[in-house]
């Protein structure tokens, strides 16, 4: 069946657009991938319920409306190849959930959601957010994959990892890094941002904090700073 002229139009409108759309039961916001034109449907990319329940990919059926918001950065089709991982991810990814999601990717083809981008130069970018879904790309051995493009400089994107894998204090921990993996991302922040700087990200402070009065006190243990103690 050929493809309804209609729906090709709004599907070249809107694919990679972030859009909300309203059912009779919730609202959805989300990025549009597809209009499947032979079932009069849109198909979104990490969506969000107004209930705040994350509910990935999801099919609405017969929306009355489709409202584009404010995308947060293009979608574009780019090689793998050509996507570098965040030089502070120290997430491991051998288990079997990662195993079987990377087998899913391989016979998809495809992603089911737009992991986050950063341009380092015209023709090479930088992993900031989606790292999981990043890694299981490159090991299903895809060519490419649609990426949000985000118009981030270093800091920009050294905050936003700190605040989606760093846990704050008494905070929600679900998906954060665990206590060896802070330790190497932290490690790997700290070779490339002063201590004085990282202090400015609330979720790192006590961390560093720990690390610095460690630090101190196997100075005075080796006797680096009896000196200036007995001042």
């Amino acid at each position: 069946m050929a493809k309804d002229p209609f729906y090709y139009q709004l599907d070249a409108d809107f694919r990679g657009t972030y859009v909300r759309v309203p059912t009779s039961e919730h609202t959805y916001e989300g990025w549009a991938r597809e209009w499947h034109y032979d079932q009069h449907a849109i198909l979104l990319y990490d969506a969000v319920r107004d209930d705040g329940e994350k509910v990935g990919p999801v099919t609405i059926n017969e929306p009355e409306t489709v409202e584009r918001i404010e995308s947060g950065g293009p979608i574009r089709e780019i090689a793998v190849d050509a996507i570098a991982p965040s030089p502070y991810n120290a997430r491991e990814y051998d288990n079997p959930d990662h195993q079987q999601f990377v087998k899913q990717t391989r016979e998809r083809g495809h992603l089911l959601t737009f992991p986050a981008v950063r341009p380092l130069s015209e023709d090479e970018y930088e992993t900031v957010g989606g790292h999981k879904r990043m890694e299981a790309a490159r090991r299903a051995e895809l060519d490419e994959i649609a990426v949000r493009v985000l118009d981030l400089d270093r800091w920009e994107a050294a905050r936003k990892f700190v605040d989606e894998h760093i846990p704050i204090e008494g905070g929600d921990e679900r998906g954060m890094y665990g206590q060896e993996e802070i330790d190497h991302a932290i490690a790997r922040l700290r070779e490339a941002w002063s201590d004085e700087r990282l202090r400015r990200l609330t979720p790192l402070t006590p961390y560093l904090e720990e690390k610095l009065a460690s630090t101190r006190s196997e100075a005075l243990r080796q006797g680096y700073l009896a000196g200036h103690e007995a001042d």
